[in-house]
């Protein structure tokens, strides 16, 4: 098993070189376009996109961290766990066999294998990310109870092995599973457990809100004793002290006496974008108050408890054609870069991304970003 996944990374690597332009759609606005993981120090992204038609090449897409560049490798790693979320190059992992998975990283357009297979359970999931020392982690958790916490098991690359350091019971795991703790430089954090490559496995925090199982939410740790829980629908917790006590957040970016007027869930909503949490708190509303102008607004609180709004923009692209394309990914690949995303677009000259920036409070205007083929990679399609 593991000779004909290291044959097909090497396929991977011969295809991949300098890249050319891609004269035939190889997505369009259709295609699901799925973040595959992104490296939080040089902002890259991966995206996987399906195969155009049955029996066409699936693609990984990388976008790099200026959202000006994209390019696209073929992808033949199907069942892929999710990829990374961290400072390093990104990593993900591939089944080799039952209860087995292999660490694979992305290097210069393709996969390549880290260290030894793992041994796992079969029902459960990994997730990998850094730790803020540099060292790559991967998370392995069990399927959970009804009180809500499942069982974590770290792993720390040291020596080009996957060295375990220990598990524990953990709650509040969100997306991504698993991020660098900002308590400790060489430790990461999921749901409420911390992992840290000098000690055992600990709980961070006291206590999570006491809340209904349908409303129960992923936490978040903030800069020292701080820490932030949404609720499954969208409601901010913010706890100063660790988790020993919580106040309900009432700030909207509309004013913090509006809560009673305007209705969570249908006139507003509130989630996480997908990225770059290290020790802040930054959130995606999604203003519905007047439906036929829906707009997105970024905040971010601040270390000293203020909330700032970043910026705001049109939940959608209008295209030349008529075609409206909403925001599908809100994604923070570094602290103070925002990509909203609205897929793929198919135009005569090829397949594009369209997506804007926001950075200096500010949204760019939205670009179609073409995305040309990897040299020697197979037609689409």
């Amino acid at each position: 098993m593991i000779s004909l996944l290291r044959a097909a990374l090497a396929l991977v690597a011969a295809l991949a070189s300098p890249s050319s332009p891609a004269p035939v759609p190889i997505c369009d606005a259709t295609t699901a376009v799925t973040l595959i993981g992104m490296d939080t120090d040089s902002g890259r992204m991966l995206f996987s996109v399906p195969a155009a038609r049955q029996g066409g090449p699936a693609w990984v897409v990388e976008l790099d961290g200026a959202a000006s560049l994209a390019r696209a490798h073929p992808d033949p790693m199907a069942g892929r766990f999710g990829g990374s979320v961290g400072p390093g190059p990104i990593l993900a992992a591939v089944p080799c066999g039952s209860g087995c998975v292999q660490a694979i990283r992305w290097s210069d357009g393709t996969w390549e294998p880290v260290g030894d297979p793992l041994a796992v359970p079969t029902a459960s999931t990994l997730a990998a990310t850094y730790d803020n020392a540099g060292g790559a982690w991967l998370l392995v958790h069990a399927a959970g109870d009804q009180a809500g916490q499942v069982k974590a098991w770290g792993f720390r690359l040291e020596d080009r092995q996957w060295k375990a350091k220990g598990g524990i019971a953990t709650a509040a795991v969100g997306q991504p599973q698993a991020l660098p703790a900002p308590q400790r430089r060489d430790g990461v954090v999921s749901g409420t457990a911390l992992f840290s490559a000098s000690g055992r496995p600990s709980t961070w925090v006291t206590g999570l809100p006491d809340l209904p199982p349908n409303r129960r939410g992923q936490v978040l740790a903030l800069t020292g004793t701080s820490a932030a829980y949404v609720s499954a629908d969208g409601v901010v917790y913010l706890s100063a002290d660790s988790g020993k006590g919580w106040r309900r957040s009432t700030w909207t970016p509309w004013g913090s006496d509006t809560v009673g007027m305007w209705r969570q869930g249908s006139d507003y909503g509130v989630d996480l974008p997908f990225g770059d949490h290290r020790g802040s708190l930054q959130l995606v509303w999604f203003d519905r108050r007047n439906p036929a102008e829906e707009r997105v607004l970024l905040a971010r609180l601040e270390q000293d408890g203020r909330w700032l709004l970043v910026a705001e923009a049109a939940s959608e692209v209008r295209s030349k054609n008529g075609d409206r394309l909403p925001v599908s990914q809100v994604l923070v690949p570094r602290r103070d870069t925002w990509v909203l995303l609205s897929g793929c677009a198919a135009t005569a000259g090829g397949s594009g991304l369209v997506l804007r920036v926001a950075a200096r409070s500010e949204v760019s205007a939205p670009r179609f970003l073409p995305i040309a083929l990897a040299a020697k990679a197979p037609p689409p399609g």
